[in-house]
């Protein structure tokens, strides 16, 4: 009985409340690090003092990134949170690579292939020949050739 007074409470408290997403992990992962280098620095800082003090710097900096990332983690401003993750993931876009997708077979009617820029799927008639190609999606222009 106590129990589940206590998981209501939680549920209760919880209501409402952003939680995790992809920027949170990104602050958390950024928070350990430094908290890793924080501890190496400080063991080094017996050898030079020089690294005691910035051990000092990355622990008050990982305890700002931490206090920051639970304030996003129990926000109720829902429609802010999202906007950040977002932005954080528009961020991270720009760094990472775009996979191609994968084109299914080619059948004895259709040709698929892939949009030069926006890597849209594209069903083609097969056509033997060189054809232009316009991009349904982007509208973009672009050759093929089928053979």
């Amino acid at each position: 009985m106590k129990r589940n007074k206590i998981s209501e409470k939680m549920a209760l408290f919880f209501s409402g409340r952003y939680g995790p997403d992809n920027l949170y992990n990104a602050l958390f992962s950024v928070e350990l690090i430094l908290l890793f280098l924080g501890a190496v620095f400080s063991l080094l800082g017996k050898i030079a003092p020089a690294l005691r003090v910035a051990s000092v710097i990355l622990y008050a900096l990982s305890l700002s990134i931490l206090i920051f990332a639970m304030y996003r983690f129990f926000s109720r401003n829902v429609l802010r949170r999202r906007r950040e993750n977002e932005a954080w993931l528009r961020f991270k876009a720009k760094f990472t690579r775009k996979k191609k997708p994968t084109l299914p077979p080619d059948t004895p009617t259709h040709i698929f292939r892939v949009c030069p820029k926006c890597n849209a799927t594209l069903r083609l008639p097969r056509q033997e020949g060189k054809h232009q190609v316009k991009c349904p999606r982007c509208g973009v222009l672009f050759g093929i050739k089928v053979k």
